[in-house]
């Protein structure tokens, strides 16, 4: 019996691209799916960003509005605490618009390096806690699905102009 999840192996000497008599589904049809979980996961992060924004703005206001901070002016906290919550909003910020830009452009089969990039800068976010589960599942089920072989060979037909229908067809047809 023959193992479904081994690789194809592929002769000495033939090319990158697969003979369509040896097209297989592979993961082709997870493509999609990860697509739109990164479209999910940019826009979460996208709304972690501006709650860190709104925590970098609002915990040194509260601060200096205490009774005890008005004699001690420069406390650390007052400084430390937007330095902090910004860096956190901008790494959740960056890795929002590479989930929202690499969802869209890999929904239609095209940019699978930049969804790979995504993936990997969406662990950035795990310095929020908010977005740790999600994006550590993310990142290890796109990484599987984006670098199978049949995945990377539909990401291949989509940059030559196929579409998305087209390509579906080819693998699941």
């Amino acid at each position: 019996m023959e193992n479904p999840y081994q690789s194809p192996e592929t002769l000495p000497g033939s090319s990158n691209s697969l003979d369509p008599s040896q097209r297989q589904p592979g993961l082709v049809h997870h493509v999609r799916t990860v697509a739109i979980l990164m479209i999910v996961q940019g826009s979460l992060e996208l709304l972690a960003a501006a709650g860190l924004v709104v925590m970098a703005v609002l915990i040194p206001a509260t601060l200096g509005q205490m009774p005890h901070q008005a004699e001690m002016p420069n406390q650390p906290a007052i400084w430390i605490m937007p330095v902090v919550y910004g860096g956190l909003a901008a790494a959740a910020l960056l890795a929002s618009v590479l989930h929202l830009v690499a969802g869209f452009r890999n929904y239609r089969f095209r940019g699978r390096t930049l969804g790979i990039v995504a993936l990997a800068c969406g662990m950035l976010t795990i310095a929020t806690c908010y977005c740790l589960p999600t994006a550590a599942a993310l990142g290890v089920y796109g990484l599987i699905v984006y670098l199978n072989q049949e995945a990377a060979e539909a990401f291949r037909m989509g940059q030559s102009g196929r579409e998305p229908s087209e390509i579906l067809a080819t693998f699941l047809g």
